[in-house]
């Protein structure tokens, strides 16, 4: 499997695993709303790097997406980096319909788009970044732990979907904890990972195929911790 697609390259995680792809000598084909961004990657390898100016909120990206797997000959894996998120205590609708369009509608469409041509293929790999806030309720950010939580069932129901069919298409969810992205760059959370060990940490599990990787695995542990509280309790630590 040498061709990689990769929603969601220009920043974050995204982009330091289309790094790692690129440099590795894959054909990459990468996705973001902020071109420029996009450009810088295409000129580390730029006969095997392919670009599409994309916001995955858009019906658009589901035509782009397939023009992209195109550009690049064909996907081997898909991996959805995209989202978006707030710490929202006031609930303000915009940021809250914002992460759902991203993190919700963007990620069903294009990985609807992923599983039908993987379907037709007769194999293939799917890889959606969630988050341990999937696991819990976090009061703070509602839409945001709403939206990884569906993303983590959206994977599982897919990939028992594909076992029922006898389809040979791989799904893995990943779990990050705290990883220095923008989305945390301004505040000071606990275990806070770098952006390049949180990579390599997910490049590994993304190579074994697991079906879900904690990323460091000691979120595995502490996201166990975490459902054991109960809910009184846990609403008072999450202010």
């Amino acid at each position: 499997m040498n061709k990689v697609i990769i929603i969601g390259a220009s920043s974050g995680i995204g982009r330091e695993l289309a790094i790692h792809y690129i440099n590795a000598g894959f054909i990459v084909g990468i996705a973001a709303r902020r071109e420029n961004l996009l450009e810088e990657l295409k000129t580390i390898n730029p006969s095997k790097v392919f670009f599409k100016k994309m916001d995955t909120s858009k019906p658009s990206a589901k035509e782009e997406l397939l023009e992209l797997i195109e550009m690049c000959g064909g996907m081997d894996k898909f991996i959805y980096c995209s989202g978006t998120g707030y710490v929202n205590k006031e609930l303000e609708l915009e940021k809250e319909v914002r992460t759902v369009e991203v993190n919700v509608y963007g990620f069903t469409q294009l990985v609807n788009v992923a599983y039908h041509y993987f379907q037709e293929k007769g194999k293939g790999h799917i890889i959606g970044i969630s988050s341990v806030a999937g696991l819990r309720t976090f009061s703070t950010s509602p839409s945001y732990s709403a939206s990884k939580r569906y993303n983590i069932m959206y994977l599982k129901a897919i990939s028992q979907l594909s076992k029922q069919k006898k389809e040979n298409i791989t799904t893995t969810t990943i779990l990050p904890g705290f990883i220095k992205t923008d989305l945390i760059k301004n505040r000071n959370y606990p275990l806070t990972t770098s952006i390049e060990k949180g990579g390599k940490l997910i490049i590994k599990a993304i190579q074994k195929e697991k079906k879900v990787a904690f990323c460091p695995s000691y979120w595995g542990f502490i996201s166990g911790l975490m459902l054991l509280i109960p809910s009184y309790i846990w609403g008072k630590i999450i202010k």
